[in-house]
């Protein structure tokens, strides 16, 4: 292939390389405010964004796998092939919407950047990277920020309402996992928990299907809630606890509604089996904890969907219910996690995993797990298109490289997915 046979340039090409840098550029507005994530931050601060263009010619080499980035780069003309250490890769051509994601973030690069023919590229400082992730964070309603299709809509209006005189109907744990969460807090025995346990037979018995699972399975299987939580521990106890529960608030009395609830809580199963598996596979963070969080990853849409029930089915379209979905339920999920007393690492989660480009500077966690979960549940699926390259993700640079490489198939992780179906299994029932 014509691009595997392309060299590094040598001494000899850097007079040629001087000639291609430009001075700083003034690009137009509605540019800097399509590119992903940079187009989120204020027109004011994008105005004064420090702008450097460069022009290749076919052939010439934008970046070299392996070197580091130090700055965040973008297509702005012509096209450019992105090439894996294996040949592989993938064409980024200016003007589609691939091109409103970056080439290169930080870090290390995955790839060799090769114009394949001229191009142009920009060049932004990492700082506004990070400045537009932070925008991701918030926890209040930014009028500014509502989509067109919920503007001056019946069903927003009701639910700015509702919020600011928190009359906000917002789901509850059941009983026992809200005792047995309770109870932990304490210094309690294994009898303490079962006696919790058993006032839910249904919640007892399916923690005994999961002690028996081969995540847990040994060689002696286990018929009472006693010996499961033993097997399993407090802490995993508690987790897969919140998890059988949360099964119980994925329910709507409407009848179309339930099929849009029924849609989101399969949506949560897939993200928590893939968090669960690349826990595993990063040998970071605890693989229960991820299952948990990718479990609760949408849980702020509930009362989004609640709150349509109220309502007549003229006051608002399908289309404004799920505009306000996508807009909501990152900060409706924090406001109800942190009801329910969750750990501060799962609270975020609900607005972390909404920003591809959302970084904390620190090294993994569990957000960038199930981030990364949720990457790889669209895959495949009818917007698979419009996902970011797996390799610009700060989440994605966390793992390391022996966890996932960015040309590699699903084919490892749909092994590993397999190895947990039948434990995952009992969140369908």
């Amino acid at each position: 292939m014509f691009w595997k046979r392309l060299k590094k340039p040598t001494e000899a090409d850097k007079p040629a390389e001087k000639t291609r840098e430009a001075a700083t550029a003034q690009l137009p507005l509605q540019f800097l405010q399509q590119l992903i994530p940079i187009g989120d931050l204020p027109v004011a601060e994008l105005k004064t964004l420090p702008i450097r263009l460069r022009n290749f010619n076919p052939g010439d080499l934008l970046f070299n796998r392996g070197e580091q980035a130090e700055e965040i780069a973008y297509l702005y003309s012509g096209e450019v092939f992105m090439e894996a250490g294996n040949g592989a890769g993938y064409l980024v051509e200016a003007g589609t919407f691939k091109a409103c994601y970056p080439l290169a973030t930080y870090g290390e690069q995955n790839f060799n950047a090769i114009a394949k023919s001229a191009a142009q590229a920009v060049y932004l400082p990492l700082s506004a990277l990070q400045r537009s992730s932070k925008l991701a964070d918030q926890t209040g309603l930014n009028l500014e920020q509502v989509p067109p299709a919920l503007r001056n809509t019946v069903f927003f209006e009701r639910f700015c309402q509702a919020f600011k005189a928190d009359n906000l109907h917002v789901p509850s744990l059941p009983d026992v996992a809200l005792r047995l969460r309770s109870a932990l807090q304490k210094d309690i025995s294994i009898g303490d928990a079962v006696k919790i346990l058993n006032l839910d037979p249904v919640i007892s018995s399916k923690l005994i299907q999961v002690a028996n699972s081969p995540i847990h399975r040994s060689n002696r299987p286990i018929t009472s809630s006693h010996d499961a939580v033993n097997r399993l521990g407090f802490k995993t106890t508690q987790n897969l606890v919140t998890s059988i529960s949360l099964h119980q608030l994925f329910k709507s009395r409407n009848k179309q509604l339930n099929q849009l609830v029924q849609s989101l809580w399969k949506q949560s199963i897939q993200v928590a089996s893939l968090s669960y598996t690349l826990a595993g596979l990063s040998g970071k963070i605890n693989a229960d904890e991820a299952l948990l969080a990718g479990l609760t990853h949408n849980i702020g849409a509930l009362p989004v969907v609640t709150l349509a029930e109220t309502l007549d089915v003229a006051e608002y379209t399908e289309t404004e219910l799920h505009a306000a979905i996508d807009y909501l339920q990152g900060m409706v999920g924090a406001f109800i996690l942190k009801k329910w007393h969750f750990p501060d690492s799962l609270q975020q989660i609900p607005l972390n995993t909404n920003n591809w480009y959302f970084d904390d500077a620190k090294p993994l966690q569990v957000h960038d797990i199930v981030l990364l979960a949720k990457f790889h549940s669209r895959l495949g699926g009818a917007l698979s298109h419009k996902l970011p390259p797996l390799n610009t993700l700060p989440a994605f640079h966390k793992l390391g490289d022996s966890t996932l490489t960015p040309d590699m198939s699903l084919k490892a992780l749909q092994d590993a997915k397999q190895q947990i179906a039948e434990a995952l299994n009992f969140f369908r029932t």
